[in-house]
Parts: C-alpha cells; sequence; structure tokens
C-alpha cells in the first residue's frame, strides 16, 4: 500500500485521485459563481478555469485518460440531451428553414474555408478542403444556456439543433472524401459499403430503438433504472457509430431522437438526465477544452498567430453569414438571429477530430494545429456570449407571459392509494401549464385528526409518496391533510378553499369505474362542484402513449371549459409526442381546429366524424396497446349532456379493460379573461 506526503499528495500536477476530483468539483462550483458576477457566462467561465488549471497554466490537473474519459462523455452527454429535448413538432413545422439554415451554414463556411486556404494562406486543394469542413462543422457547446433559461423548444433552437447534425455529418463525409483520396482508398465499394452500414444504422437506432425502449419503460417504472438504460442506449449508438466509420456525437444524437417520445420534459427521467449532465460531465467537458489551450505560442511565433486570427475571422463570418441569410429569408427576429448565430458559432467536437485526423496524415501543421486551438477558445467564448444575450432576452419575454398566466390554473389530485400515486402525479405535470408554474396540489382525507390515528399517519405517508414523485420532476407539490367523515365532502371543501380550478381522480386498474363507491364519490363531486375533472385510470406511465383517441358529444363546443381541457390534452401531446386522434360530428370538430389554430403551439390532428355519440363499442377494435381513449362527457346539467353518457362507464369497463382510459368533464364557468388565456397558451 502507498504510504501518502504531504511531498507526493500536493505535487504538480496532482496524482492523487481523490484530491484531483476534488479539485475539480470546486472548479464546476466556484467558477460560474466567480464569472458570473463579472457578467460573464459560466461556460466562459469553465473553459478559463481549464486555461488556468491545465498543463499550459499552472500545471495542477493534467489532460489524462480521466479527463478526456469525462470530457468525452460529456460531449456526447450535450448532443444526446439536444435530441431528447429537441420539439419534434416544432421541427415538423420549420423544417423548411432548417434544411435551407443546413444548407447556407455549410455551404459559405466551406466555400469561405477553400478561398482562405488556397489564397491566404497557400495550402493545396485537399488541405484547403480539410480546413473549410472545421469551419463548417460546430458544436452545441451553449446548449446548456439554453437549458438552463428552459427555452429547448423555441423555433431557432430547434432548428439549430437539426442543423447542427445534418452539417457535422456533412463535414465528416468531407473529411472521409479527403482522407480516402489522400491515401488513395476512394471506390465505388467502400462508398456502398459505407452507405449500407449508415442505413442499418440508422434504421437500427431510429425505429429498434424506441420499440426496446417502450417495452423497457412498460416493465420497470424505477427511474433510476430508466436512466442507467437511457444512458447505456446513448453510449452502444455512439459507440456502433464511430464503429462504422462516424464521429460518437452523431450516434449520441440519434439516440436522443429515438427516446425523445419517450422521455417527457417535466418527467423524472428527464430531471435525472439534466441534473447529472449539468451538475458534472457537461462542466468537465468545457473545463478540457480549456485545458487544450496554450497561450505561450502565440507569443512566440508571429505564423501561429497569423494563421490563428485568419481560421478564428474566417470561422465566425462563416457561422454570422448563414444565421443572417436565415433571418432575412425567413423573415426572423434578430434576437432569433443571434441565438442561431450563438449555437452554431462554437467549434470543438468534430473540429478536433478533423484536425487530429489532418495532423496525423500530414496535411496540417503546427500553425493549424494551434490556430484551432485558438480559433476553439474564441469561437465557444463568442458563442456564449451570443447565447447568453439572446436567450436572457427570449426568456424575459417568456416570463412576462409567465406572470401574466400565474394563477392560470390550480391542479388538485386526491390521492389514496399509494399504487396509483406515482402515475397521476405524473399525468397532472404532463397536462400542467409548466411555463406559467400552474400550483399542484394532493389531498388526502382522513376520517377524523388525532395524534395517535394510524389511519391520519397512513395518509401523511401517502401525501409524503406524492411530494416525492412530483420533485423528482422539479414541480413542487402542496400537500394538504383534511379530516372528514365523508371523503366526497372533503375533496368539495378543499376545491373551494383553494380556488382549484382540475381535479384529476385516478382508479387503480384492478379497479371498475363503475365501483358503487368510487361512482358515489364522482357523482357528488359533479353535483358540488363546477370545475374540470379528469377520471383517468392509466395502466402504463404517460410517456408510453402513442395516440390520444378523444370522443367528443354533440354540443360540447358549446360548454364554458371546452377550451381549457383541449388545452390539457395539447399539452399532454407536446410532453409525450403522442398522436391526436379526434371523433366528434363536423361542428364540434371544425370548433377543434379553429381553437388548435389559434394557439401559437399548435398541434396536428387526425379528425374523424362520427354520426351519433356514443358509439365507443366500435373503437375497440381500432385501439392498439398503447393508446389513451379520452371520453368527454357532461354534467346533467350541461348543454352537451345525453342520457347515453349513463352508460358511459360501464362500457369503458366492459370493452376497454387492457386500454388506459380516461373520462373528461369539463367546467362548467369560466371567466371571459381565463378563456382568452387558455386559447393564448397562458400568456
Amino acid at each position: 500500500m502507498q504510504i501518502l506526503t504531504l511531498g507526493n499528495i500536493f505535487s504538480l500536477p496532482l496524482h492523487n485521485p481523490v484530491l484531483l476530483f476534488a479539485v475539480v468539483l470546486l472548479i464546476i462550483l466556484f467558477a460560474p459563481i466567480i464569472f458570473t458576477k463579472l457578467r460573464i457566462p459560466h461556460i466562459v467561465g469553465l473553459i478559463a478555469a481549464g486555461i488556468i488549471v491545465g498543463p499550459h497554466g499552472l500545471n495542477i490537473i493534467l489532460r489524462d485518460s480521466s479527463i478526456e474519459l469525462f470530457s468525452t462523455v460529456g460531449l456526447l452527454y450535450i448532443m444526446f440531451i439536444a435530441g431528447v429535448e429537441v420539439d419534434i413538432n416544432g421541427f415538423k413545422r420549420n423544417k423548411v428553414k432548417s434544411i435551407v439554415f443546413s444548407a447556407y451554414s455549410f455551404v459559405i463556411p466551406m466555400a469561405l474555408g477553400v478561398t482562405v486556404g488556397l489564397f491566404a494562406l497557400g495550402y493545396n486543394l485537399e488541405t484547403s478542403l480539410l480546413l473549410a469542413s472545421m469551419f463548417a462543422s460546430h458544436t452545441l457547446l451553449a446548449y446548456p444556456i439554453v437549458s438552463r433559461y428552459g427555452i429547448t423548444k423555441i423555433r431557432s433552437v430547434s432548428m439549430t439543433v437539426v442543423a447542427t447534425v445534418i452539417i457535422d455529418t456533412l463535414s465528416l463525409l468531407t473529411l472521409a472524401v479527403v482522407v480516402g483520396n489522400h491515401k488513395g482508398d476512394l471506390d465505388a465499394l467502400h462508398w456502398m459499403r459505407f452507405a449500407l452500414l449508415i442505413l442499418a444504422f440508422g434504421v437500427a437506432v431510429l425505429f429498434g430503438l424506441p420499440l426496446a425502449a417502450r417495452h423497457f419503460f412498460k416493465r420497470n417504472t424505477d427511474s433510476v433504472a430508466q436512466y442507467i438504460f437511457a444512458l447505456s442506449m446513448m453510449f452502444l449508438a455512439a459507440f456502433f457509430a464511430q464503429l462504422i466509420g462516424m464521429e460518437g456525437i452523431i450516434g449520441a444524437f440519434l439516440a436522443g431522437i429515438a427516446l425523445n417520445k419517450l422521455i417527457p420534459s417535466t418527467s423524472a427521467l428527464m430531471n435525472r438526465i439534466d441534473f447529472v449532465g449539468n451538475a458534472l460531465f457537461i462542466p468537465i467537458f468545457l473545463i478540457s477544452v480549456g485545458m487544450l489551450v496554450d497561450l505561450r505560442v502565440f507569443f512566440t511565433s508571429f505564423q501561429a498567430v497569423a494563421v490563428a486570427a485568419v481560421m478564428t475571422a474566417a470561422a465566425t463570418i462563416g457561422k454570422y453569414a448563414p444565421a443572417y441569410l436565415t433571418q432575412k429569408t425567413f423573415k426572423l427576429k434578430r434576437v432569433e438571429r443571434t441565438m442561431i448565430f450563438g449555437l452554431s458559432n462554437a467549434h470543438a467536437a468534430a473540429t478536433l477530430a478533423v484536425v487530429i485526423v489532418g495532423r496525423q496524415i500530414g496535411l496540417f501543421n503546427d500553425d493549424v494545429l494551434n490556430g484551432t486551438i485558438v480559433m476553439i477558445l474564441v469561437t465557444c467564448i463568442v458563442s456564449s456570449f451570443a447565447t447568453e444575450r439572446a436567450s436572457r432576452r427570449i426568456a424575459a419575454q417568456t416570463k412576462l407571459g409567465a406572470k401574466i398566466g400565474r394563477k392560470f390554473g390550480k391542479i388538485l389530485i386526491p390521492v389514496s392509494n399509494p399504487d396509483t400515486i406515482e402515475r397521476l402525479v405524473d399525468f397532472a405535470i404532463m397536462v400542467r401549464n409548466d411555463k406559467s408554474h400552474e400550483s399542484l396540489y394532493a389531498v388526502y382525507i382522513s376520517n377524523r385528526q388525532h395524534a395517535n390515528n394510524p389511519h391520519w399517519e397512513h395518509g401523511d405517508r401517502i401525501l409524503e409518496k406524492a411530494a416525492f414523485c412530483a420533485a423528482a420532476s422539479d414541480v413542487a407539490l402542496e400537500m394538504i391533510h383534511h379530516a372528514d367523515n365523508n371523503a366526497a365532502r372533503g375533496i368539495v371543501k378543499v376545491v373551494k378553499e383553494q380556488s382549484i380550478t382540475d381535479i384529476v381522480l385516478g382508479l387503480h386498474q384492478s379497479a371498475s369505474l363503475g365501483d358503487e363507491l368510487f361512482g358515489m364519490r364522482l357523482s357528488t363531486l359533479l353535483k358540488e362542484t363546477s370545475q374540470t375533472i379528469f377520471v383517468a385510470k392509466l395502466l402504463h406511465q404517460a410517456s408510453t402513449i402513442q395516440r390520444i383517441v378523444t370522443v367528443i358529444p354533440p354540443h360540447a363546443e358549446y360548454e364554458a371549459g371546452f377550451a381549457r381541457w383541449l388545452y390539457r390534452l395539447g399539452n399532454l401531446h407536446r410532453q409525450t409526442n403522442a398522436k391526436l386522434v379526434f371523433y366528434g360530428n363536423a361542428n364540434t370538430l371544425d370548433k377543434v381546429n379553429l381553437l388548435n389554430q389559434s394557439n401559437e403551439n399548435a398541434f396536428e390532428i387526425q379528425r374523424i366524424e362520427l354520426s351519433q355519440w356514443p358509439l365507443l363499442h366500435t373503437l375497440a377494435d381500432k385501439l392498439r396497446p398503447d393508446d389513451l381513449l379520452v371520453a368527454v362527457a357532461a354534467r346533467k346539467t350541461a348543454v352537451s349532456y345525453a342520457p347515453a353518457m349513463e352508460r358511459l362507464h360501464a362500457m369503458l369497463g366492459k370493452y376497454f379493460t387492457s386500454n388506459s382510459v380516461m373520462i373528461i368533464y369539463p367546467e362548467q364557468y369560466v371567466s371571459d379573461e381565463e378563456q382568452v388565456k387558455f386559447l393564448s397558451g397562458g400568456k
């Protein structure tokens, strides 16, 4: 056993793993705090800290295999999170913009790079093409800034994230072509084999991985196991991408895209992914980028300074021009141009891969290598400042809207069965307006309050579990323990005291919607409250839902709460990316379309007209195991009420025992002011 002494513990660079890791954690903790006070983005602070403590600075930490390991994980993590958080529906709406920006952001830097290489730096065509591919590629290094401000799903971010993968793939293909030509390996068989491998890899990840993940998530509800599964898939996808000749970042991003629908942004799993990445792996990656920089080179070689200046200027112009042209082409806002430029200007991952390969085959000299390091440093700093500025402005506008809609809604979850709590809380979080921070409450009704009452203690444990489930998604839940001999009457009192707007009731999967006790409680709530009531029987996690099949009765569009429940379903759709299918008559479905189009976050819907309602039994053979059947009902005094609704519970219990089902009772009164808030998405 090695004996520790002050000499071998504190000798530089540090080798003791315990002290080394402690120093890294202290840097991650204090660097952002110090630099934020200086109004410098925390990402720049971490890169600067890497310069200071790295082998070319104070030589406190070596960029050894352990740092490189964490750095690689951090880079893969950034791309994986970007894939998970990308707004798929937003991409569908803006796919033309994404493709045009991708074309601008690849062609312009390539043309500029070849020109600079041939005429400014005097390189040959091969070297100039390789140099140009470095200018074209970029890294989403500033993505954590966007994530921190909670604006990952806005148009400019979605466009840039998708374009990153397209551009980096093209840049790495350029690298493969140049290297193959240099080595004389270019032939039709080689490219045919490469294309087939890419096709097989894409199909396996984008189609095979979601099937495996859905199967796993249905049978393993533990969020820790789900986190390990997601991380394993990220690394496997990255490894196989490398195996076929691509960069691991492409595989990590595709894995994120594949799991996008199964990891809602408000879920406990997403919260864990964000927390671990932003707390550990991504900061170490940023520190490792700073450790590459050797500032002393530029005090000893004028040629290195000139090459670095030319490369940095060309790389920056090559990314600003596409952002500017995209803004003008599609008439985007100036802040969106800044966001696009900020996210796309940083050069790190693919750039390092190109320069290392170019150095190994003799196309790049030391001046290009050193110039690349400076280019990485400067573009990362510029990227961080630009993204921070744009994010702050966009978030300020978003927060203004959230402030206006602060009292937009309060959701109450009556809890009693510990087996249903997690899914109910998960569902309530998904249908809430997370931008306006709608309040979430859980209530447990005990027959009497007494310090030694076992029933009261059981209620406390149930409420604590509900709060724990919400906290796992970083959502605050207020616990209410109420004493009343009648559970339904106790819930009604809490609804009135807390000004609740929505009630989420749950059933155990073995229970029936027609249970007498449950029916009496629901009947009381329908008579004594006017709030929107959701009665949900969820057999699986909401994240595994593939379609939300909603049956709407005639005249439902005239109900006061029509916009509210439709907005809630829209939130559920955005969180799960499940397809929306609406059954109803033509007039009702026209109103659904009208309300949907008036919302800035309009969603795609499939409409199927029904001649009469309800014909639920005709849907039994059309539903799939991963569908959620939603039946919109009404109270007896409502305009859309029909006597057939009295048989609704029995019908659902008879024909849809293997499906997750939900009944919605729309709100009976809503003010004009709140109706406007719903139609505008809570703003």
